[in-house]
């Protein structure tokens, strides 16, 4: 049975599962703390309170925390929020938890990430949205370096069907082109690095993982 956080649990039950969402990250990732602490630009023992829940970063070093690695983040905070979400086999089970669970993330949403969700399961580019799941959770399981090269297609054919008119649904919602441009950059140097996965920072930002 799938718990939810709860009101009951005291702040140390709290910030010692906070803390796991580091030391977890972290070694899923097979980093150490020195490498962390040289990526944040922070000390060693700074890395090491977050770690053992003395202290937390703030929202944007968690942000910042995860780029460095090369991860998506969503797993490790959802964990934090439904324990036992994912227990198991990596299936959750319980119907009530998922449905908050996906409440929750789709609240969250930018108001375009919102438009661009519905139009998916229901504008009128003529694919049903259950077909378009399967294909996402397919290409979701394959290789980053098959997800790479599939991406590559994909924007190359958007490219040349957007310059020659032949677009579906064209005025509805636009992609980010330079978004998935720099998420096909970061999978590849996922994929170059042997890292298990990638974040999408911002193009032109530093990372100050290039420095480790």
């Amino acid at each position: 049975m799938c718990r939810k956080m709860t009101q009951q649990e005291n702040i140390r039950e709290r910030a010692s599962r906070f803390a796991s969402i580091w030391t977890g990250s972290r070694a899923d990732a097979g980093k150490t703390q020195e490498y962390m602490a040289k990526g944040l630009g922070v000390s060693v023992k700074t890395i090491r309170n977050w770690e053992s829940g003395a202290t937390s970063p703030d929202f944007f070093t968690g942000c910042e925390w995860f780029r460095v690695l090369g991860m998506n983040p969503l797993p490790y905070y959802l964990t934090y929020l439904f324990p036992t979400l994912f227990d198991g086999d990596g299936t959750p089970e319980d119907d009530r938890i998922v449905s908050e669970s996906l409440a929750s993330l789709v609240r969250d949403l930018s108001p375009l990430e919102k438009k661009e969700l519905l139009f998916l399961m229901a504008g009128r580019h003529g694919s049903p949205w259950y077909s378009l799941l399967q294909m996402f959770t397919a290409h979701c399981q394959t290789s980053m370096r098959s997800r790479v090269n599939a991406a590559r297609i994909i924007l190359e054919n958007y490219e040349m069907e957007q310059a020659t008119d032949s677009l579906v649904c064209a005025d509805s919602v636009t992609p980010d082109l330079a978004m998935l441009r720099n998420a096909i950059e970061q999978g590849k140097r996922s994929v170059i690095n042997g890292t298990p996965g990638y974040t999408n920072v911002v193009p032109g930002q530093d990372d100050p993982s290039e420095n480790t």
